[in-house]
């Protein structure tokens, strides 16, 4: 394999891991909007004294 192809191949391998970090990243922050809002609605009723 020749320098340019694996500089080119591993920009894009670096760039397709970004891809699936960014999605992922995205997926847990909705994730955890969800359990947030779920948690909030379960508990909207409580009161502290």
């Amino acid at each position: 394999m020749s320098t340019a192809t694996a500089t080119v191949t591993g920009s894009s391998s670096s760039l397709i891991d970004e891809i699936v970090r960014e999605g992922a990243r995205r997926m847990l922050a909705e994730a955890l909007r969800a359990e947030m809002d779920a948690y909030i609605a379960r508990f909207r009723e409580e009161l502290d004294d």
